[in-house]
């Protein structure tokens, strides 16, 4: 699920909410976990979306036959009633237990948002282009769950107005969670169907490298912005835009508390969340002042790296 990437930037976002408030290192530390588990329901609740979408067209297929209209159901059970990855998400049990799990009936609870989304699916020229394919295969029906999701549900500004009520940094997780689903879709195999994750984090190195990461920079901060400000002559700390300022702190710690990462390895990741964050001269501005801030620490052997940390 997330990857170390996406616990970087989880981290990131919330110092970042959170760098003008006054919070004690348990209270932030609680409010990462709790983060954690909004973004795995976010993600989750894509799944629980399309499920329901599945039901709406199931009932307008009945509709349709029973009163014979001339634009018979066949559509409508070709590509969607018959689609593999639609059926897979109906029959999951899996993803009935999460949604037990975390308590997600947010769809049953704002039905008049499926509805909307299902006209404008069932009125949309993608529908209408894929229902007059031939030979509608596996692909083509997986391809069409794509675009409608690339099309259709990121777009929906009901759905992100639905999503900044329920919970405001599902704003912020937005877009990270629309890519994973996607990858998610794009990845699914008819043969060996694609599990449902079950957990937020992959595996326990990457739960306990995510609060390790969070422990370490918020019990440190001091420490940090005295660090900062050795390599940032020209600059008081104030002055630094304040997600640099917390891209390089992230960056240190990584140097120090975390033998098995390679130095390059977070400077890269980090260099590259910069590119998506912040400024498009921050890059090189956090590049070179971790840089320079490497070396002095490795001069006063304050960075000790394993086998696995020095490759």
């Amino acid at each position: 699920m997330l990857n170390r990437r996406h616990i970087r930037i989880k981290i990131l976002q919330l110092l970042y909410s959170k760098s003008t408030a006054n919070s004690k290192t348990k209270d932030l530390i609680s409010e990462y976990n709790k983060r954690s588990i909004n973004f795995f329901r976010l993600y989750i609740l894509n799944f629980l979306l399309f499920e329901k979408i599945f039901e709406e067209f199931s009932k307008k297929e009945i509709i349709i036959s029973n009163k014979n209209f001339d634009n018979d159901s066949s559509s409508i059970k070709r590509l969607i009633l018959d689609n593999e990855l639609l059926l897979f998400f109906k029959n999951s049990s899996t993803l009935q237990k999460l949604k037990k799990k975390y308590d997600l009936n947010i769809w049953e609870e704002n039905i008049q948002i499926i509805e909307s989304l299902f006209n404008e699916i069932f009125k949309s020229d993608l529908f209408i282009k894929y229902q007059q394919l031939d030979n509608l295969d596996f692909k083509k029906r997986k391809k069409f769950v794509i675009d409608v999701f690339k099309n259709i549900i990121v777009n929906s500004e009901v759905l992100y107005q639905l999503y900044e009520d329920l919970e405001l940094e599902w704003i912020d997780d937005f877009p990270l969670v629309n890519t994973l689903f996607l990858n998610y879709l794009k990845g699914f195999d008819s043969e060996n169907k694609n599990s449902i994750p079950l957990k937020i984090f992959a595996d326990k190195d990457d739960k306990k490298f995510g609060l390790d990461l969070f422990k370490y920079i918020v019990k440190n901060d001091d420490k940090l912005e005295k660090i900062v400000s050795k390599f940032t002559p020209d600059w008081e700390n104030e002055r630094i835009a304040i997600i640099d300022l917390l891209i390089i702190k992230l960056c240190i710690s990584e140097f120090i508390n975390f033998p098995s990462i390679p130095v390059k390895v977070s400077m890269n990741e980090y260099v590259e969340i910069s590119k998506i964050y912040s400024s498009p001269e921050s890059s090189n501005f956090i590049n070179g002042v971790a840089n320079n801030v490497f070396k002095h620490l490795t001069e006063k052997n304050e960075i000790k790296k394993n086998e696995r940390g020095s490759q």
